[in-house]
């Protein structure tokens, strides 16, 4: 089976750590990957400029976290596509910044899939927007009538929790978990008794949704059962961050590479992630797959990667000084334990052998409907 996988970055940012990882899902599936990054196709083209100015427009008038206009030809015609690949299946992960013509859908014969990042664009102009009225009206306004108003979607939609299936309010949609590469020889992680390293991940790590100011309160009362309590915060403006309490070392570190990703997991114990919006972050299936324990935010994404045998979930806005404590103990108390849980987790369910597999099923299901659908209309026109 063939499938085109298209995404505005394969390098850049979250989602495209997203992509690589469902490229070796796939191809550990035995499926063939042609895989398209809109970033790289557009360089040193004219198309770049207009992406550039519609960037521009969408970050001053609306936020960084809006995609919703549209002022010149999108950087891939999946019909264009479709004729040049004969894919038997187009996969779509991250499209936002006008990677693709969404009025393509209706167009194209084979089956398209997409893969959600979060809630674009289905709720609105905004990637994490909830509803239709976390945009501003004129966002979407915009978004209707230059980007995408609604009439073409794909086939079928995957979300990689059951938080955003849940919450995406859309039909034909199926819960895949994200994939995780695992370390490749088993580690059993060092730890001190009486001491406690958080890690914090973030890019940067003062966005508002990933919620680090919620952590100097939801952390007081930690320093009291433990004789030393570390927190080292990874990401972009590291050194502008809240005041902690007295009893916290806070060690702040610049963004990470990834042939370093090993080393900074394994220079905390625990992974704090207290984000009230997040889909599947890559930083929290990492350190599972790093051996490292979890408390996040309960009611988000997380709740789909987070078990009582190597985490937590609690609401770090609530009262959460206790929880937080009591959570830290338990998983300290049997640390190793906890360690060997999240990567056993992490090979049963989120390696790239078990999602490719998952995908396959799907696109063959998809691609012999689509083949059936296209074997009777024949019968009925002849």
């Amino acid at each position: 089976m063939r499938v085109l996988l298209v995404a505005k970055s394969l390098e850049k940012g979250g989602a495209a750590t997203g992509a690589r990882n469902l490229m070796r899902a796939l191809s550990s599936a035995g499926i063939e990957v042609v895989a398209l990054d809109a970033y790289r196709t557009q360089a040193y083209r004219p198309i770049r400029l207009l992406r550039l100015i519609e960037r521009i427009c969408e970050r001053s008038f609306f936020g960084t976290d809006v995609h919703c206009l549209r002022i010149g030809p999108p950087v891939f015609s999946l019909l264009q596509l479709e004729k040049q690949y004969q894919p038997d299946l187009i996969q779509l992960c991250d499209v936002s910044g006008n990677t693709i013509g969404f009025e393509d859908l209706n167009a194209v014969s084979c089956p398209v899939v997409h893969r959600m990042s979060d809630f674009w664009p289905y709720h609105g102009a905004k990637h994490y927007g909830l509803n239709m009225e976390a945009s501003s009206n004129f966002a979407n306004y915009l978004m209707r009538k230059t980007l995408y108003d609604g009439k073409a979607k794909p086939d079928l939609l995957v979300a990689p929790s059951q938080w955003l299936c849940e919450r995406s309010r859309v039909d034909r949609i199926k819960v895949i978990r994200n994939a995780v590469d695992i370390a490749a020889e088993e580690e059993t992680r060092r730890f001190e008794k009486d001491k406690v390293r958080f890690g914090f991940i973030a890019n940067p790590v003062n966005d508002p949704r990933k919620n680090l100011a919620s952590l100097p309160s939801a952390l007081a009362a930690i320093g009291a059962r433990f004789s030393e309590v570390e927190l080292h915060i990874y990401g972009k403006g590291s050194n502008d961050i809240p005041r902690f309490p007295s009893g916290i070392i806070v060690h702040t570190h610049p963004p990470f590479a990834q042939k370093d990703l090993r080393q900074v997991y394994r220079s905390f114990d625990i992974l704090l992630c207290p984000s009230k919006l997040d889909n599947s972050p890559n930083t929290l299936t990492e350190a599972l797959a790093n051996g490292v324990p979890v408390i996040a935010q309960s009611e988000t994404g997380m709740d789909s990667y987070v078990e009582d045998e190597f985490g937590a979930l609690i609401d770090f806005d609530g009262k959460a000084e206790t929880e937080i404590a009591d959570a830290t103990v338990r998983i300290m108390s049997n640390y190793c334990e906890a360690s060997r849980a999240a990567v056993s987790f992490c090979v049963r369910e989120l390696s790239p052998q078990v999602i490719g597999m998952k995908y396959l099923e799907l696109y063959k299901e998809i691609v012999g409907a689509s083949r059936s659908h296209e074997e009777n209309l024949e019968m009925l026109q002849s």
